[in-house]
């Protein structure tokens, strides 16, 4: 499982995204978050409910529409309870475009046994979370535009953030970036407490970036910074970012410091 988790960490770092976030009126606020991207592995958020059940949290089937997305695409979903992927495929058959559950092995008395995975509409998708998606070659796609659909929450929503296992220097949990009324999410001033609700001077967030990188903001005990480079006229500056924002209806990891415990944090209905 270490194993699984560290190559899902390695791979799971690329992404380039532009969002666009639309809502229909009607018996209820329906959703639609446009991500564009040509990266391979895309971390998305859960930032929708199920459509007609409330703010009810929506099964991996409903959240990814199949529209713009390819047989053997994947959706990669962390269930934190058993501290496992389940992993679910898009086919093709008669009836269109599904995901269905990948099968898994069991070794048990030196025998091994195929189990059909969990059902994708029986899993449903803890909102304020991220979740994976694979596209092979995606660049190369004409279509390169995700397509994440649900019901806008009329209620707030508490992510739990892990703390740091015994003997790592940070606990990291993949969340998904809220998508607001006035676009991407800022993390300074804007509808989160981030002391009160506990988090710590030295606390990160690790936002993936298009070349495989991980573009770090870091907490100081008051606010969110992010320092970067620039090269003016051949000299390397250090700049600060004293106003960072996370786009909308992606994910990103928060790295809790060890030491801190776990937190919560509460995102506002929109």
């Amino acid at each position: 499982m270490k194993l699984l988790m560290a190559t899902l960490g390695a791979l799971f770092a690329a992404v380039a995204a532009a969002v666009e976030v639309d809502t229909l009126n009607g018996s209820n606020l329906l959703g639609l978050v446009r991500i564009t991207s040509d990266a391979e592995y895309l971390p998305i958020a859960v930032a929708c409910g199920a459509v007609g059940w409330g703010d009810a949290a929506p099964s991996a089937d409903a959240l990814v529409l199949t529209a713009g997305l390819a047989p053997g695409d994947s959706l990669y979903v962390y269930d934190r309870v058993n501290a496992q992927y389940r992993v679910f495929d898009l086919v093709r058959n008669e009836d269109g475009d599904e995901w269905r559950g990948r099968n898994v092995v069991h070794v048990s008395d030196g025998q091994a046994e195929e189990v059909a995975g969990a059902a994708a509409g029986d899993t449903p998708l803890a909102v304020g979370y991220g979740v994976w998606l694979h596209r092979p070659g995606a660049a190369k796609r004409a279509n390169q535009t995700v397509l994440v659909v649900g019901q806008v929450l009329k209620s707030e929503v508490t992510v739990e953030l892990a703390a740091a296992p015994a003997g790592k220097a940070f606990g990291q949990t993949l969340f998904g970036v809220p998508a607001t009324a006035t676009g991407d999410f800022q993390l300074n001033g804007g509808a989160v407490d981030w002391a009160t609700a506990g988090a710590a001077a030295g606390d990160e967030i690790r936002v993936p970036q298009a070349d495989g990188s991980l573009t770090t903001i870091r907490f100081d005990g008051t606010k969110w910074t992010r320092r970067y480079y620039t090269i003016v006229n051949g000299v390397k500056r250090l700049k600060t970012d004293n106003n960072p924002a996370l786009t909308a209806g992606t994910a990103a990891w928060y790295a809790r410091k060890a030491g801190g415990g776990a937190m919560s944090v509460t995102w506002e209905a929109l």
